[in-house]
């Protein structure tokens, strides 16, 4: 098939597997709240504050996005994993979940891998919880399973290059961020 007739938002890389765009191709950065991360230049960035929080949304051109919460306050990691699983399991019928754990910079963190029906539509669901001293971050990212074979190569170049400054102002890569 012609490149012409297939659209790609991602690269391939010699075995044939999806990867994020390469250097020459758009990309966008976000700074701002105390953290930085790039995104594809042609998706959309909302944002939206809140007393308490702060929720960043890069949303592709179909159905995927990454979404980052900062929590001014720091639930108990376990507590606010399952009640966003709950809600999951409350919007739809059929949810399999998978417990996720790793590190970020030392930090624990915590995840959860969610699959779920939706208008006969299989889809995954990436949530990621770890705390600093200063906030509890949450990262989720989400597509319909066809187009995460296109889209999930971006979500989680968004995720490598996020970054975060500690409280002395140092940066801290978050790139190591088990997705």
């Amino acid at each position: 098939m012609d490149e012409n007739q297939h659209r790609h938002d991602h690269d391939h890389d010699g075995e044939g597997r999806c990867q994020p765009h390469s250097p020459s191709r758009p990309i966008a950065e976000y700074q701002k709240h105390g953290i930085r991360f790039q995104f594809p230049g042609s998706w959309e960035l909302t944002e939206e504050s809140h007393p308490e929080s702060t929720t960043i949304t890069v949303q592709s051109e179909g159905t995927s996005f990454w979404t980052i919460t900062l929590l001014s306050w720091t639930p108990d990691p376990d507590e606010l994993l399952d009640q966003v699983v709950e809600t999951f399991k409350q919007d739809y019928e059929d949810v399999d979940v998978l417990a996720q754990v790793g590190s970020i910079c030392g930090l624990p963190t915590l995840g959860r891998d969610v699959d779920f029906v939706c208008y006969d539509l299989v889809n995954s669901a990436v949530l990621r919880l770890f705390q600093t001293s200063q906030k509890t971050i949450l990262i989720l990212f989400q597509g319909t399973d066809h187009e995460l074979n296109l889209t999930r190569a971006e979500l989680e170049f968004i995720t490598a290059s996020l970054s975060c400054e500690d409280e002395d102002g140092d940066e801290a890569n978050f790139g190591d961020l088990n997705v």
